[in-house]
């Protein structure tokens, strides 16, 4: 007898599809920065609490969606991680005095956190990513559009919400992750194209450099995973890369993207002065084992004739948030997330390390990575869909072609199984 193959489901029809979608943008939308410049210290605004209204109404949303659709399993260890990694914060914040502003940056991170593992609970995996990406896409494209005004200083930022350039990117790259992924699984479609070269050139006009670096490191490392590349992909894939340099190199574009117009090399030595200060900043054997919270974000900078700088990535921040002990939990985290991915089925594998890459290649550079930022919501979807206790609940949904998954990549996961 022939098996008769699965019949793809369509995501699009499946019951509380579009409700799952408001509670992804919800949970974005609260995830962005409304503001730029300005950082959270503990004071009550019509700001912050707009963003903590839209995160608890995301929440019980999501919650509310859970409770009614059928469990899917989510494993819980990527709840440890996160948990100590808090605690150690809070705990900082405590110790240095700053836990009204750290625990509430805490609470914000723990309510993202929920919703998300709601979502999960409620819909296929792939889903939810998918979800998630048409929101930051959404966002990114409203904020592009309002900010073109800010072109005039050199790069795009978001208009509405007000959120930086590198954010912009960030939300930007997400889309053409998802993009490259489902075209290397069998689904190119020149309208992905359009919209990908359209989402491409709003990270070039934001001068994120570490942001396109990191994304097409993280498309090479999912391109290398295509087990059956047709022919016509790969000619083109080399064909519009080769254009797309010997172009940029030719009209200059490359070397005036990675300069900024000069300003290039004096924001890398200004980051240095701040990591310089990071490893100087505590002022007690407490403060370097356990940071001082998450809301600091802005660290003392000595002979300089600026006295404050951010701190512009992830990893010092942590130093200073949540001292050498969250760093070894956080690096713990991300280094199993990433060996999680390792062991995923194919389909899920080549989406899971695309992004991962991208944003942990980000985060050297670039802060929010462990914050309430759109960046952690992925990186925290990510980490719980790839362990262990997740992985029976992927092969369920490639064997049954669930979850919105791209067709070719239903039959790739059924030829090989993933290993345990």
């Amino acid at each position: 007898m022939t098996a008769t193959p699965p019949v793809r489901a369509d995501a699009r029809g499946r019951p509380g599809r579009r409700i799952e979608l408001l509670v992804a943008f919800l949970v974005v939308i609260a995830a962005v920065g409304w503001r730029r410049g300005t950082y959270f210290s503990g004071s009550l605004d019509p700001v912050v609490a707009g963003k903590a209204l839209v995160s608890l109404l995301a929440l019980s949303i999501a919650y509310l969606r859970a409770q009614a659709a059928p469990g899917r399993r989510v494993g819980t260890g990527t709840l440890w991680w996160l948990g100590l990694l808090l605690g150690v914060s809070v705990f900082g914040a405590l110790t240095a005095d700053h836990l009204l502003a750290g625990g509430v940056v805490a609470v914000r991170v723990a309510v993202l956190a929920a919703t998300v593992v709601f979502l999960l609970r409620a819909a296929p995996a792939v889903g939810v990513i998918t979800d998630l990406t048409w929101a930051c896409g959404s966002v990114a494209v409203v904020a592009a559009l309002t900010g073109l005004p800010t072109l005039t200083s050199g790069r795009l930022a978001g208009g509405v919400p007000a959120i930086d350039p590198n954010e912009l990117a960030l939300l930007s790259g997400v889309v053409v992750v998802v993009l490259a992924w489902r075209t290397v699984l069998g689904e190119a479609r020149w309208s992905a194209g359009v919209i990908g070269l359209f989402f491409l050139g709003v990270i070039w006009v934001t001068g994120s450099r570490t942001g396109l670096l990191m994304l097409l490191l993280g498309i090479a490392v999912m391109a290398v995973q295509v087990r059956r590349p047709r022919v016509g992909l790969v000619v083109g894939g080399l064909v519009l890369g080769a254009l797309g340099l010997l172009g940029a190199i030719a009209t200059g574009a490359a070397a005036a993207f990675a300069g900024r117009d000069g300003t290039g090399t004096s924001t890398l030595d200004s980051r240095f002065i701040a990591w310089r200060a990071s490893l100087t900043w505590a002022e007690s054997t407490w403060q370097q084992v356990f940071g001082g919270g998450l809301s600091v974000k802005i660290i003392r900078v000595y002979g300089q004739y600026w006295d404050t700088q951010p701190l512009d990535s992830s990893w010092v921040s942590l130093i200073v948030q949540t001292g050498f002990l969250g760093v070894l939990v956080a690096l713990g985290w991300s280094l199993w997330s990433l060996r999680g991915a390792l062991r995923a089925p194919h389909p899920h594998r080549v989406l899971f390390l695309g992004l991962l890459v991208f944003l942990l290649g980000r985060s050297i550079l670039e802060s929010g990575l462990f914050d309430a930022t759109p960046a952690f919501l992925l990186f925290l979807a990510v980490s719980l869909l790839a362990e262990g206790g997740s992985r029976q609940r992927l092969r369920a949904e490639v064997a049954s072609g669930d979850g919105d998954l791209p067709a070719p990549a239903v039959d790739a996961g059924l030829a090989v199984p993933a290993r345990r």
